[in-house]
């Protein structure tokens, strides 16, 4: 019999944790690269045996962030910005292995979901996960990145952890936390989201009900890029990795990213300690401060 993925215990004990993280290091990790799949929380999702975070995540933990986008959800529903049922499209912006959109999907939170990951590496795993969870009739894929320009843009890889490859802003760039300036570079297409959209008049603008991202600092650049649709649909809410120290080597200044975000939105919400808070947004550079730790940051929404 197929297991589903609403039977995997993601919230194992300590001593089944021991023996996932065992598994992975000697049976996932350590032997020779392949492609790696595991039943998760967020559905069957295939991943690079060599990826050393969100590989070893997905192994030892069976979810990525699950309990956090079913508490995303309900407040979404709570404000009545989302239907009980499936309902309209979720974009998910730098959509790596898919977890989002096919959970999402999986959920019947969303009908549909649009992905855009930039790596083709990840890429080839994302419509791997598609097939995986038989999810074609409702989840598009995109091999590229959404930014303020339409052109090629420099993305640095990382040999440790492939959800955190980046768009790098400058040819020349200086040491970092995370060993960026020793990072591998190749050259990925990129758009910005209202020229996609011109380019695409069979997606429904008005289906769409969240914008759901994680581009590693790159979020201020899509938010230049996507501002005729943000405008003229203010009741999308944005719902954003928040990483001021990506956010800073993105080559926006924190000046610029709060310019650029009180422009836009009324409020931000949090999500911590399993409820939702909400601050006005002109408060959002004290955030900014709170979140400065190079392993820190969190996630917010954008909304008014």
């Amino acid at each position: 019999m197929t297991r589903n993925h609403r039977t995997v215990d993601y919230h194992p004990g300590r001593l089944k944790r021991l023996l996932r993280k065992l598994f992975w290091l000697l049976v996932v990790y350590l032997p020779a690269r392949r492609q790696a799949t595991v039943l998760t929380r967020n559905g069957r999702l295939t991943f690079d045996s060599k990826d050393k975070t969100t590989g070893r995540i997905l192994h030892v933990h069976r979810n990525h962030e699950f309990d956090e986008m079913m508490l995303v959800v309900q407040f979404l529903r709570d404000k009545g910005l989302l239907a009980e049922h499936a309902d309209g499209t979720v974009v998910d912006v730098g959509g790596y292995l898919g977890m989002s959109s096919s959970a999402f999907l999986l959920e019947n939170v969303f009908e549909n979901a649009i992905a855009f990951e930039p790596s083709p590496d990840n890429y080839q795993l994302l419509e791997i996960n598609i097939r995986n969870n038989h999810l074609q009739n409702r989840l598009r894929a995109f091999n590229m990145a959404l930014s303020d320009e339409n052109s090629e843009l420099l993305f640095e890889l990382s040999g440790k952890n492939f959800g955190d490859h980046r768009v790098r802003h400058s040819e020349r760039v200086t040491e970092g936390h995370y060993d960026e300036d020793k990072r591998s570079v190749i050259r990925v297409p990129a758009s910005r989201f209202d020229d996609f959209l011109e380019q695409h008049p069979d997606i429904r603008r008005d289906n769409i009900r969240l914008i759901w991202m994680d581009i590693q600092g790159h979020e201020a650049r899509f938010l230049s890029g996507a501002h005729n649709f943000l405008s003229q649909h203010p009741n999308v809410p944005v719902m954003m990795e928040f990483w001021p120290y990506a956010i800073l080597r993105s080559g926006v200044s924190k000046k610029e990213f709060v310019e650029r975000v009180t422009g836009m939105y009324r409020k931000y919400i949090t999500f911590e300690a399993g409820y939702a808070e909400e601050h006005p947004i002109d408060e959002i550079g004290r955030y900014f401060d709170l979140n400065s730790d190079p392993e820190g940051g969190s996630s917010v929404m954008l909304c008014n």
